[in-house]
């Protein structure tokens, strides 16, 4: 992990006010965080910025005071998943914190459209998502399926541990989560140790009691197809096979497909 200390005060106060507007505009619904008690300021509180960066309150707000403190790659980066920051807000971010530059990896680059029309012309949900599980593109049937894709960077981990939608519609959510943590820690272990990754993670396993006990199962689930049952729109259930498929030119891109399986 590498550190930094922000030096000049102008450098520090544009950092801290871009990143107080960027809590002022995100809504807590979007989050799937509660309402709680009445909300004197609009969008969401400080202590909950500093729990999504997993930081401590008091440290939080000296940041967005543009107090003289070290700001670390990987705080920003959490920063960066708990607003739900696009590329170039994080561009922007990691560009006032004077890092010079930021990469994400071979996946960041654009999409290729070959790839979105293939999903798109099928019948059968489908999605195309990154090595940090982000879901990149989408069809309609895929939106369809998981309601939370309408949201802004939706992102394959989250929705299965913090989506209310998703633990209502998935047969055997402990069986399903189990599988998801193993393969993504498979994928954070064996892919370079991505600080992206490593923060969803990280927010999963401080959130999900469970997950610490699965983390240390020697099992070993690389990426790949898995059966699930989803109930539909009618409360019916269906069995899918989702397959997956790798993307010779760009492995870090994965294509999900639902087969449904016909009894």
């Amino acid at each position: 992990m590498t550190s930094d200390r922000l030096t000049r005060v102008p450098a520090r106060q544009a950092l801290a006010d871009f990143i107080r507007q960027c809590r002022e505009r995100t809504s807590p619904e979007s989050l799937g965080l509660p309402q709680g008690r009445r909300r004197r300021t609009k969008g969401l509180r400080r202590e909950e910025v500093a729990a999504l960066a997993g930081v401590g309150l008091t440290w939080y707000t000296w940041f967005e005071q543009g107090r003289d403190i070290a700001v670390s790659d990987d705080f920003l980066q959490r920063l960066v998943r708990g607003l739900r920051l696009d590329r170039a807000e994080r561009e922007h971010l990691f560009a006032l914190a004077g890092r010079e530059t930021f990469a994400e990896g071979a996946e960041s680059a654009e999409l290729p459209q070959s790839l979105v029309r293939m999903i798109n012309a099928l019948d059968q949900a489908a999605y195309i998502m990154d090595s940090s599980w982000d879901v990149l593109a989408h069809n309609e049937a895929a939106r369809l399926l998981f309601e939370d894709f309408a949201l802004p960077r939706p992102n394959m981990i989250r929705i299965v541990f913090f989506s209310d939608h998703y633990r209502r519609k998935i047969q055997d959510w402990q069986f399903a989560a189990r599988l998801v943590l193993l393969k993504a820690r498979h994928d954070y272990l064996t892919g370079g140790k991505s600080p992206i990754l490593k923060s969803i993670l990280n927010e999963v396993l401080q959130a999900v009691p469970q997950t610490m006990q699965w983390w240390d199962d020697p099992e070993i689930l690389p990426i790949g197809d898995t059966d699930i049952t989803l109930r539909d729109a009618q409360g019916r259930w269906r069995s899918y096979r989702i397959n997956i498929l790798v993307s010779k030119d760009r492995p870090g891109l994965r294509i999900a497909f639902y087969d449904e399986k016909v009894a």
